[in-house]
């Protein structure tokens, strides 16, 4: 479903609902989020940019990753990687802080430098080197999207 739509669909949910329902609204989602940050915050050690600058990269991996899926003469080794200007322009950090944060990610063995300025998820036996010490944050993380969902089923 178009981002949009479904944007709109939820907007008119709850624009046609009671205040009760926008108020249950937000306070679903910021139990959400709530718990989702708190997790970051564990997992990356209180660094939210850090976490932020990983996401960016997991997010071109994770697509890199659908392409391949969809285009089997696209070789996963092939994935792009992206630049600190660009992860900065992206995220609104300056450049030198995502450059801090990457150094502090390839240090983690989670990501890798290619060619002079570009930077992606680093793979060890063909998965992210960070899947393994990632694992039960990842579970965690499923089981609060599917509360989240449910949570939110009766209201829209």
């Amino acid at each position: 479903m178009d981002e949009r739509v479904a944007a709109e669909d939820l907007g008119a949910a709850l624009e046609g609902g009671s205040r009760g329902q926008q108020i249950l609204f937000h306070h679903h989602l910021t139990e959400f989020m709530a718990s989702h940050l708190t997790d970051c915050c564990a997992v990356f050690d209180g660094d939210l940019h850090e976490m932020l600058v990983f996401t960016i990269l997991a997010q071109r991996f994770l697509r890199d990753q659908i392409a391949s899926q969809v285009d089997r003469d696209l070789p996963l080794d092939d994935r792009r990687g992206i630049s600190a200007t660009r992860i900065s322009a992206q995220t609104g950090m300056p450049r030198e802080t995502v450059r801090r944060k990457l150094l502090a990610l390839q240090a983690r063995g989670w990501v890798e430098k290619i060619g002079r300025a570009d930077w992606r998820i680093a793979m060890t036996d063909g998965h992210a080197a960070a899947g393994l010490e990632l694992e039960d944050f990842i579970q965690r993380e499923v089981r609060r999207v599917l509360r989240f969902a449910r949570a939110l089923k009766p209201i829209i």
